[in-house]
């Protein structure tokens, strides 16, 4: 029989505030993680400084504080901000050889006393002869065999994932799918991007293969993962031909179709497991993700909610194609305006839910909260109520 249990953590329910401008620049991106590392090192509240990181949305921001860290040092910026990125880094688990030694204390050499009294001359030494050397007894040492230590090997970073994804020709979506990593498969890490959002990995096809750090776990330690060299340049976005009004063809359907709805990872979510106990994350989002006819990420769609405040959000926001809602209990979405502000028809997407007994069994054990349905219905009388997060995606038509 195998026993699951649900532990559940008391973490508060951090509403995340949603930026309806442009996406920070990287400029603004490493200016607030320092001003957040100098907050830390004043006064030393990590919790507050994580909360500070989480308002980024950046992935791995520990990761990217180490890099910062580095990039300053190669810079010759200030030892101040340096040692602040370093130590918040630290703090969050992600070292490095050279910010270990950076951050080494440095010895100072005790200068000796003065002295009045002259030192005396070294004797010379006289050669020893035979009869000038004392008999000693014979002993028998006793040697000892030698101490086997066994200590396991340690663990190559690696990636792995709960289902198929595409590995990509550089760190990001506009480079070709190159391949696909299978489910359960373990790949080594051998770079990543300087965001740190991307890894580079061991692959036996030709050429570089990337994925995303948002759809894989990373198992091993990442620390002494270095930034990769010779990352090729993004291809060059085409930019279409704004068609006549008489060209566009008349879709079968509604001008936006939903093609996938899915729940996040334990993982994903914020979360971990404890043998079989689930510890619950604290996230509650709702990312809107919409591709045009070929399977392009399409920046400039609005989407609107239909609960709540009915707020709507433009896609690119938070990503290439991508547009994100905060969840309450729950939200329904569809899509309003093309590109070109143009109304337009879609499906309606709904059940993207953050109460436990509404989610189906499917999309629990997709994401790995339960492995059958008596482990789902056992969950669901538990836990993680109001701590869910949701993708779904969209595809133009035409």
């Amino acid at each position: 029989m195998i026993l699951f249990g649900v532990s559940l953590v008391g973490v508060g329910c951090i509403r995340v505030q949603i930026s309806r401008g442009n996406q920070t620049s990287q400029a603004d991106r490493e200016a607030q993680l320092r001003q957040i590392a100098a907050d830390y090192v004043l006064n030393q509240d990590l919790a507050q400084a994580q909360k500070a990181l989480d308002t980024l949305n950046v992935a791995n921001p520990a990761q990217l504080l180490v890099t910062l860290a580095e990039q300053d040092i190669n810079a010759g910026r200030s030892p101040e901000e340096i040692t602040a990125l370093a130590r918040l880094a630290d703090a969050l688990g992600a070292h490095s050889a050279r910010l270990i030694a950076y951050l080494a204390p440095t010895p100072t050499p005790s200068p000796m006393p003065p002295s009045s009294t002259p030192v005396p001359p070294s004797p010379t030494p006289v050669p020893l002869t035979e009869t000038s050397i004392p008999a000693s007894p014979t002993t028998t040492a006793t040697v000892l065999p030698p101490t086997e230590t066994s200590s396991p090997p340690p663990q190559a970073p690696r990636v792995q994932t709960d289902s198929a994804v595409n590995l990509r020709g550089g760190p990001g979506t506009v480079y070709p799918v190159i391949g696909r990593l299978q489910a359960s498969q373990e790949v080594d890490i051998i770079g990543r991007n300087a965001s740190g959002d991307w890894w580079r990995l061991a692959w036996d096809g030709q050429g570089q293969a990337w994925v995303a750090g948002t759809v894989v776990h990373v198992l091993g330690p990442i620390d002494t993962v270095a930034m990769a060299e010779n990352i090729p340049t993004p291809p060059p976005t085409a930019i279409p031909a704004t068609p006549k009004p008489t060209d566009t063809p008349t879709p079968a359907g509604p001008d936006f179709q939903l093609v996938g709805k899915r729940l996040w990872s334990v993982e994903e979510n914020g979360g971990w497991f404890d043998g079989p106990s689930v510890h619950c994350g604290e996230k509650r989002q709702l990312r809107v993700i919409v591709l045009d006819a070929a399977g392009n990420p399409l920046n400039g769609v609005t989407v609107k909610a239909a609960l709540a405040n009915k707020e709507e959000e433009v896609t690119g926001s938070k990503g290439p194609g991508i547009a994100e809602f905060v969840l309450g209990g729950g939200q329904e979405v569809f899509i309003i305006r093309d590109v070109d502000s143009r109304s337009v028809t879609s499906d309606y997407a709904s059940g993207m839910t953050t109460s436990t007994s509404a989610i189906p069994n499917e999309y629990l054990k997709d994401a790995g909260y339960c492995t059958t349905d008596e482990q789902c219905a056992y969950f669901k009388t538990q836990g993680c109520d109001g701590h869910f997060s949701w993708d779904v995606t969209y595809r133009r038509a035409y």
